[in-house]
């Protein structure tokens, strides 16, 4: 039971990384797909602990993930085919131009 938490730490270090390396991503895609790799590391995480919260938490955050991985990836494509970039950079200042995207 002792080494649960070597590999829970591991799992929680590597999210924690992925997610510093969010933090540098210009590509809309690219940043939505880290964070799912941190979300991922989360996730087993909790469920390397084997116990009943561990369980209930990575199941609560896979199903979380999954509804709003899904919609964030559908808003990045509406996105890029209403202004035809990917990138964070040259897409600023979104809300003047489609307000009803951040609802």
């Amino acid at each position: 039971v002792k080494y649960n938490y070597v590999w829970v730490r591991i799992r929680l270090v590597g999210g924690v990384l992925i997610s510093l390396v969010c933090l540098r991503q210009t590509d809309l895609k690219a940043l939505i797909a880290y964070s799912s790799v941190a979300h991922i590391g989360i996730v087993l995480g909790g469920l390397i602990t084997l116990t009943y919260w561990g369980l209930c938490g990575s199941y609560t955050l896979i199903i979380a993930h999954g509804l709003c991985s899904s919609g964030l990836f559908c808003l990045a494509n509406i996105t890029y085919e209403r202004l035809g970039s990917r990138r964070l950079l040259i897409n600023k200042g979104l809300l003047n131009f489609m307000p009803s995207i951040t609802l």
